[in-house]
């Protein structure tokens, strides 16, 4: 379970990298209000690897460091060292540093260090706080596919219009969009919803020839058949309450109103169960369904 973890981990770094091949002006133009004049190397001679994400050089001058972070840890002391890595590097840029959340987990660090001798801070952005469409209308396809990380009213809407973008590429170029797309589209649990309105615009999209894509479409196969058992489970226990109840209140009251039968059959579990406790204290078939003090 673990290397899977960490396979997928992988899989959504790179991804996201490669999508930042070339800078994100739109993104970086919401998150600083600044655009980039070139990626910078990230490789820096340690007796430890140690390579922070990536690191632009700005329009003004200064460098701008972006970890992007899939998962809820902690960051502080990570950050710090990148900090001193990067100012040792380019000890005469100013340096600003924001971690981008792409994670489905809550998260809310403190994103500050403060010690007797010490004070560090750093920004944290969870992507879902960017509306989707600010990203979806950037002339770079990379942005709009990162558009499905972000805010969301419409889900649908939302992949069919980076769907839309990225049938207009050659096939190979689509195949490896689309590729992306599903990876970062399961960080939100939406990759089967890609996949249907990938197949519903008839775009070239066999998932079980690709290696990256496979996996993830058997597990959430997999995954959305044993949450429907799940469900069909709970219904058919809910069913049997019912059924079991109205079959009480048949033999204590007799024939039974239209009205009865269907608000027995809408009950929740929890409200069948205190129904059928009332049952036997009830003297009249209005006292089963009173709310008790």
């Amino acid at each position: 379970m673990e290397k899977q973890t960490e396979k997928r981990r992988s899989q959504y770094d790179t991804t996201l990298k490669d999508l930042f091949a070339q800078p994100p002006q739109r993104l970086l133009q919401m998150l600083i209000g600044r655009q980039a004049i070139q990626l910078l190397p990230v490789e820096f001679a340690s007796t430890q690897k140690r390579f922070p994400d990536l690191l632009f050089l700005l329009d003004d001058g200064a460098i701008f460091h972006l970890e992007l972070q899939g998962t809820p840890e902690g960051m502080d002391w990570r950050m710090l060292m990148y900090y001193v890595l990067i100012r040792q590097r380019y000890p005469d840029k100013v340096l600003r540093q924001t971690v981008l959340y792409v994670g489905q987990a809550p998260w809310h660090p403190p994103s500050v260090i403060l010690e007797k001798n010490l004070s560090f801070r750093y920004d944290v952005v969870d992507i879902r706080m960017i509306d989707c469409r600010a990203l979806l209308n950037s002339p770079a396809l990379e942005e709009s596919i990162l558009a499905v990380l972000c805010r969301m009213d419409d889900h649908g809407q939302t992949i069919r219009t980076i769907l839309g973008r990225i049938a207009l590429l050659p096939t190979k170029a689509r195949a490896d969009a689309l590729a992306k797309l599903v990876i970062l589209s399961s960080l939100r649990q939406l990759e089967t919803l890609v996949k249907t309105e990938a197949e519903e615009m008839t775009l070239t999209f066999d998932v079980m020839e690709n290696d990256v894509l496979r996996p993830l479409f058997v597990k959430a196969q997999r995954d959305g058949e044993q949450r429907g058992i799940r469900i069909g489970e709970q219904k058919g226990r809910q069913e049997g309450e019912a059924v079991f109840l109205l079959r009480l209140l048949q033999r204590r009251f007799g024939t039974l109103p239209d009205r009865v039968i269907q608000q027995v059959h809408n009950a929740d579990p929890s409200t069948l169960e205190r129904w059928g406790d009332q049952v036997l204290d009830a003297q009249s078939l209005d006292g089963v369904f009173a709310e008790r003090v």
